[in-house]
């Protein structure tokens, strides 16, 4: 599982301690510039994304990330619980609107879900391929 959490230097360094046990790969990113420039370079699973960050638009930068990578699972994060950011946020295709601070349990079993999801996916294609090519 590899996961891209985008968040301002401290509470990047807080969350990433404490999920750094549920995932085999994090990378950070402290600005939108950085995180568009590591998701053009590499394929993560998932994107923590700190949308109340003074750094950056969070709105704006899920619009950016899905234009990329249209597939990318995205949890978004934030201290300001407001139900027109939320409805705002979840009109974005994310996974999963998380007020902080965030539950662990809740995070490994959305992680959890993730990873499921992948291997089922690499299974189905793999089996699709086998079949296709025992018909040539």
């Amino acid at each position: 599982m590899d996961i891209l959490l985008i968040d301002d230097f401290l509470s990047a360094r807080a969350v990433k301690k404490s999920i750094k046990q549920l995932v085999l790969n994090i990378e950070t990113a402290h600005s939108a510039e950085d995180a568009l420039i590591k998701i053009r370079l590499n394929k993560f699973d998932l994107l923590l994304l700190n949308i109340s960050s003074k750094a950056f638009d969070g709105c704006k930068l899920i619009q950016q990330v899905k234009n990329i990578c249209p597939d990318i699972k995205i949890v978004t994060m934030t201290d300001r619980n407001y139900r027109d950011l939320e409805l705002k946020i979840r009109k974005q295709g994310v996974l999963f609107y998380m007020i902080t601070p965030f539950n662990k349990k809740v995070l490994k079993e959305i992680v959890d879900y993730i990873s499921k999801s992948k291997k089922e996916l690499q299974i189905e294609r793999s089996q699709k391929f086998h079949h296709e090519l025992a018909r040539l």
